[in-house]
């Protein structure tokens, strides 16, 4: 309750650097599931090139920063595990990640925000800069 009180009696600038950090919060977890992405990509690749070997076959895999030689068999359940914890934690990060933007659009609707208001600000005080120093020079 005290919350709610406090956010009511947020200025304008309070409130637009909250909805800054709110989006900021946002665009980090969207960038922690790209990368989550991109190494089950890489996982699925390893796995398609592992398919087609015998399950005896030497294969060396990455541990940390060292190499350590390993059989196919060995190898592959590990990274299947690894696929289905990163695609558990993609899907936890995305449903987090969207609940946040929600929170972040009804705080904008809560206290009539946008980042559409903001750059309009900054283009007419730009404009407005602009047309104190234009003039035609004789």
């Amino acid at each position: 309750m005290a919350e709610e009180e406090q956010e009511q009696q947020l200025s304008k600038e309070e409130a637009e650097m909250r909805l800054q950090q709110m989006r900021a919060a946002v665009q980090e977890q969207m960038r922690q599931i790209n990368i989550l992405e991109m190494d089950a990509a890489e996982h699925r690749l390893v796995l398609e090139a592992l398919d087609p070997l015998q399950g005896g076959r030497k294969c060396f895999r990455m541990v940390g920063t060292v190499i350590v030689e390993r059989t196919v068999s060995d190898v592959k359940p590990a990274l299947t595990a690894n696929l289905e914890q990163m695609k558990a934690a993609v899907k936890k990060l995305t449903e987090s990640c969207k609940k946040q933007q929600l929170d972040a659009d009804a705080f904008a609707a809560k206290h009539r925000l946008s980042s559409k208001q903001g750059a309009a600000q900054q283009a007419e005080e730009q404009e407005g800069a602009d047309e104190g120093s234009s003039g035609v020079l004789i």
